[in-house]
């Protein structure tokens, strides 16, 4: 049951981060929008697409998983702090949650502990 829960969430992030990358890559008028009001050029925009969507990609490939953890960790961190900057304490909790699943998956990947004395 673990196992499915674990790759059901694998694939729901990623999935959701390459459609949040994708909009943001193909310019979307509500993120232009909020970017812009946010006080974020353009380019920024387009670079954070990238790197959601190449994230969303990371999460997919096993051998890739850490760094697309870690890349999108630190996005959802900016997300974070640019919705409290800007006053958007209704949107807040999303790049939070969205942080503890990358968290609690980072946590899912890691070796169990060996038990007992090997050399033995």
């Amino acid at each position: 049951m673990t196992k499915i829960i674990k790759t059901a969430l694998w694939v729901l992030l990623s999935v959701m981060f390459i459609m949040a990358g994708g909009a943001k890559l193909m310019g979307s008028h509500s993120q232009v929008e909020h970017f812009a009001q946010w006080g974020y050029p353009v380019w920024f925009l387009y670079l954070t697409g990238i790197i959601e969507v190449g994230g969303g990609i990371c999460l997919l490939i096993p051998k890739r998983q850490f760094y697309g953890i870690a890349v999108l960790s630190l996005t959802m961190v900016g997300a974070a702090f640019t919705h409290v900057k800007a006053g958007e304490m209704e949107a807040f909790p999303v790049p939070v949650v969205l942080l503890c699943l990358l968290l609690l998956l980072a946590w899912m990947m890691r070796k169990p502990p060996k038990i007992g004395n090997e050399n033995v």
